[in-house]
């Protein structure tokens, strides 16, 4: 059991590494390789593995090659680790090859979210096989779910890609997700209902030592509120197909009203609130198709309906484009500027100085969640460019500032600021040469190609045992 409590623990490194990284590129920008959350995050997925690998090893050995082949957890911890594998030099070359991309939904930083997912459940059917004690059991539920709420990073940190239609529904997905696969490994009543407590513990946690790091923060999601909704109508309606209403719908219930009260939370406008329901029912019910199957008894037009769900859960990815509201600043270093933000209500006032002289200021530029604000820039006569630019919606935006070089080249340097927070901000930042987006038949061949990888780990960890018998804990 000392390498599965060793497997946890570096897990939930893990999880904490990837949110301090998100919240380092906000407050700073891209860094290198070998920032801090970098290594934390890829040395704890790397003892997960080697524990994992550890643990199931010598049961595997004695049945031979063929009972090592048979282990499903050694197989898992062996597909995460070649995903992880693929995806951190993917995304490596990704941007090299196709340019900036800083976007959560990538094809290289999703199949590393899938690995991770992959990683967790193989790291509860460890523990459901080792019979381990009720909180290590719950523990690794909470790994589980604490994972598949990852692809909600960006919105539960106020940097949103997408517009926040689609937060709810993927927030609702992968809630679903977790619930059953909990529920297969740990069949005690409240099973979810324990793993989103320890998941909300963990990201009190979290919050504080970002915090104290100086560091943006993430919300603390209301996940609890919604594993003890799905939980109650578990004990009078058993089958799993409720969970595709009753998870969006207290997903729903439970973020819409304290999403804008939360700090850095990514709030819904109310003619959000209808169509984010649908699409999180149509997520969740493919996520149940995908992970219990359809019952004989239903007809085939329910396939069509799945097809259809299918195709709403893919629009998000269908429709990405270039990400420059998150993580910036990655290009070649053409200067520095130093900034000082007004932020009044919906308007920012900007004054900023540079250190290259050549460097003539063109405009203003706001962006968040897929939107654009421009405003003006313009040299004052004791060398200050000052600008004003007005926004329509709270939360934090980015904040770029352009310029053309003695080469003509595009430069820019960026803030971010908090709408509505009337909260100043001053700063140095560095003035950089953006690089150049390349798209073309090898840009969508290398999606199609990761985004089936991480379709493929998804689909086979929503199917993981269902057919082999499994030692669980008795229901009490």
């Amino acid at each position: 059991m000392v390498w599965l409590l060793t497997a946890m623990a570096s897990g939930t490194l893990a999880l904490f590494s990837t949110y301090w990284d998100d919240s380092l590129h906000t407050d700073v920008g891209r860094d290198t390789f070998w920032s801090a959350p970098h290594v934390l995050l890829y040395g704890s997925i790397l003892v997960t593995l080697a524990a994992l690998a550890c643990w199931a090893w010598p049961r595997a050995r004695r049945e031979g090659i063929a009972g090592i082949m048979r282990e499903p957890v050694l197989r898992w911890a062996a597909v995460s680790g070649a995903a992880v594998g693929v995806a951190a030099p993917a995304d490596a070359v990704w941007h090299t090859a196709f340019g900036q991309d800083a976007v959560l939904w990538s094809p290289p930083h999703l199949l590393a979210v899938a690995a991770t997912i992959a990683l967790t459940v193989a790291l509860l059917r460890a523990v459901v096989q080792e019979g381990g004690s009720s909180l290590a059991l719950t523990a690794a539920g909470a790994l589980v779910m604490g994972a598949a709420l990852v692809p909600v990073l960006e919105y539960d940190t106020d940097v949103p890609q997408f517009p926040a239609v689609w937060y709810l529904p993927v927030t609702s997905a992968g809630t679903t997700l977790a619930v059953l696969l909990i529920r297969r490994f740990d069949p005690r009543p409240y099973a979810a209902t324990r793993a989103a407590l320890l998941v909300t513990v963990a990201r009190l946690l979290t919050v504080a030592a970002l915090a104290a790091l100086g560091h943006s923060t993430p919300i603390v999601p209301p996940v609890l509120l919604v594993a003890v909704a799905a939980d109650l109508v578990h004990l009078r309606r058993p089958s799993p197909w409720w969970s595709a209403l009753t998870v969006p719908a207290a997903v729903h219930a439970a973020y819409v009203p304290l999403l804008p009260v939360m700090p850095h939370g990514t709030a819904l406008s109310a003619d959000q609130v209808a169509p984010s329901l649908l699409l999180a029912v149509a997520g969740s019910a493919l996520v149940v198709l995908v992970t219990e199957g359809m019952p004989r008894a239903w007809h085939r037009g329910v396939q069509a309906a799945a097809v259809a769900a299918a195709v709403l859960a893919a629009l998000p990815l269908l429709t990405a484009t270039r990400a420059l509201a998150h993580d910036p600043g990655q290009g070649t270093e053409a200067g520095r500027a130093r900034w000082t933000a007004f932020v009044r209500e919906n308007q920012v006032d900007v004054t900023l100085t540079t250190d290259d002289p050549t460097l003539r200021p063109t405009g203003l530029v706001a962006r968040r969640a897929g939107e654009k604000v421009t405003g003006e820039l313009t040299p004052d006569s004791d060398g200050t460019e000052r600008g004003r630019i007005k926004l329509h919606a709270d939360g934090r935006w980015f904040v770029y500032a352009t310029f053309k070089d003695s080469r003509n080249r595009t430069a820019e340097s960026w803030i971010a600021v908090q709408q509505g927070s009337g909260r100043n901000v001053a700063e140095a930042r560095p003035v950089y040469l953006p690089p150049t987006q390349t798209y073309g038949p090898g840009r969508t061949a290398a999606s199609v190609v990761l985004y089936g990888l991480t379709a493929a780990i998804l689909v086979v960890v929503a199917r993981s045992g269902r057919t082999r018998g499994i030692a669980r804990p008795q229901e009490t």
